[in-house]
């Protein structure tokens, strides 16, 4: 899986909100956010993921803003959005990382196995 590069990190880095339910992580070896154990929004490959919900997922897709995340050929993972930070905005892949901030914060705290 290739790995992100610095000017990836960086933007992923400028995105995240300041806010102190957010922790900085990694998985399958990319840099991650997580609020209560649940990751929020991420690097893959090239790229940025943030988990906004279904609904609205499918209608940045629609609008042509973003795509949904699919990590594997026919796999989506439908509630994220996957954008390219050479094309979308700062402040708008900033915006998609606080609203997943706050979509994911909804969720039940991830239980440790």
């Amino acid at each position: 899986m290739e790995k992100p590069n610095a000017a990836t990190v960086a933007a992923y880095d400028a995105a995240i909100p300041a806010d102190p339910r957010a922790t900085k992580g990694q998985m399958f070896g990319h840099p991650c956010a997580f609020v209560n154990g649940n990751m929020f929004f991420g690097t893959f490959a090239q790229t940025l993921i943030a988990r906004v919900g279904v609904e609205r997922a499918a209608a940045l897709r629609d609008a042509g803003s973003a795509v949904v995340f699919e990590p594997m050929g026919g796999r989506p993972w439908r509630d994220y959005v996957q954008v390219d930070p050479k094309l979308v905005a700062a402040p708008t892949v900033a915006a998609y990382a606080k609203e997943a901030l706050e979509v994911t914060a909804a969720l039940p705290p991830k239980v440790k196995k």
